[in-house]
């Protein structure tokens, strides 16, 4: 992965100072609990790519649970149950993986809709056996009401399709949750995930590795990826640590009214990953008080953007309206495949595009984005994911998670919970209560 940001930023070096020093003790911190081999804090999920045991549990699961004809992989999960995974797998599958030919796929079923369940029925019903098929569901809590309503219905679906299929559902929750304790009781595969390892942290985790594993990706590779960042995103040398300049690039930006932080990704391939950040600094930031209890409604405003669609939607506002966002380009300029043939169908339209490949017009687009930011003075960085491979999706993911990190410690927040998301679960709770 390639960060630049020096030339483009519009931030001065000596205006990150300050912001280094004041996060010096936390990296100091972080580098300690990277080295631990217990779950004890908050941060610990930046333990987990270096967890070989976990590691070894998900590669013998896997290969207990891939059968010779699986077709399917369900991910039952919602937020940082299924985002992660999705992000890392329609990366490295493409947007358009349900209309190629790489088995077994992995299908997300995160909202309840009947749209999307009447899909993925339509795609089981299809199927000769149940070996067909794998469902992994997802709740860290183990009581999340759109993971659990899907579940039924899927598990209601597939019993009635193809007899008994317990030995066809996989959970994946805190060790001890009410999800738990029935997988025990109905004898179904569970896999815990550490109690202190929040769920938009979790990509690293059985919640992330083992439907990747399942839809065989590189899992070492992912995990390498993750371990580089955590060795650079806690490094005292700045010239590798992305995650804290990062970090102080968006606190610096905001504190002159950036509120709207933009992830620009140039390829529609890239849009899950950009939600699954948008998740990740949304949960994180928005917070109503301090660590301290102070009121303050802070937060941060994320938004995704997608090349070059977003330039015929959203560009006037970036380039002509307020100076209030801060914005990240983020793109793998590597594919060289389709090219627009030398005769034209149809001449005089677009010049000097005969005989140019689909990624240079696409090149030549990004080159023009740069230069409107540049000549209308928005702050800019760029990140190159290169092969957008599993090691650098791996990288990738765990840079942001550290720069969450010290961008929350730069704001004073508390990055791990999310205490105004549970009114929400209440009502609605209580809205199935009075249906009854």
């Amino acid at each position: 992965m390639k960060f630049q940001y020096k030339k483009s930023s519009l931030i001065k070096e000596r205006g990150l100072d300050p912001l280094q020093k004041r996060l010096e003790p936390y990296r100091k911190t972080l580098q300690i609990i990277s080295r631990s081999n217990e779950y004890n804090e908050p941060e610990s999920s930046i333990q987990l790519p270096h967890d070989q045991s976990l590691q070894k549990k998900i590669h013998e699961t896997s290969k207990r649970l891939h059968s010779p004809t699986l077709q399917y992989v369900i991910v039952i999960g919602i937020g940082g149950s299924n985002l992660g995974t999705q992000a890392v797998y329609e990366t490295i599958a493409g947007s358009m993986n349900l209309l190629v030919d790489r088995l077994p796929k992995l299908i997300f079923l995160d909202t309840v809709t009947d749209e999307k369940m009447t899909a993925v029925t339509r795609v089981l019903e299809r199927l000769v056996t149940k070996e067909d098929f794998l469902i992994i569901s997802i709740s860290k809590s183990g009581t999340t009401t759109e993971t659990v309503v899907n579940t039924e219905v899927l598990w209601a679906f597939v019993e009635e399709h193809f007899g008994p299929c317990q030995d066809r559902f996989v959970f994946i929750t805190d060790e001890g949750s009410k999800l738990w304790h029935i997988a025990e009781s109905k004898k179904i595969e569970c896999i815990s995930v550490p109690k202190q390892v929040d769920g938009r942290f979790s990509v690293f985790s059985a919640v992330g590795l083992l439907p990747l594993y399942l839809a065989e990706i590189d899992i070492k590779e992912l995990v390498n990826g993750a371990q580089q960042a955590v060795t650079d995103g806690t490094s005292e040398d700045l010239s590798k640590n992305h995650s804290l300049i990062s970090a102080c690039l968006t606190y610096a930006n905001h504190q002159q009214g950036r509120s709207i932080h933009n992830t620009f990704l140039f390829s529609p391939k890239f849009e899950a990953l950009g939600k699954w950040y948008r998740q990740l600094m949304g949960e994180s930031l928005g917070k109503e008080t301090d660590v301290e209890g102070k009121i303050v409604h802070a937060g941060i405003i994320p938004i995704v953007s997608i090349g070059s669609t977003d330039l015929h939607s959203m560009a006037q506002l970036y380039w002509g309206g307020p100076d209030t966002i801060y914005t990240n380009l983020l793109y793998s300029f590597t594919g060289d495949v389709h090219k627009i043939p030398q005769h034209l169908a149809l001449p005089g339209l677009v010049a000097n595009i005969q005989g140019s490949s689909i990624e240079s017009v696409m090149k030549a687009l990004y080159g023009g984005v740069k230069a409107a930011y540049e000549k209308k003075q928005r702050p800019y960085i760029e990140i190159d994911l290169e092969q957008a491979d599993a090691y650098e999706l791996g990288y990738y993911l765990q840079f942001r998670m550290l720069e969450m990190m010290y961008l929350a410690r730069l704001m004073n927040l508390n990055a791990f919970d999310q205490p105004a998301v549970e009114f929400y679960k209440e009502v609605t709770r209580s809205l199935l209560q009075k249906s009854l």
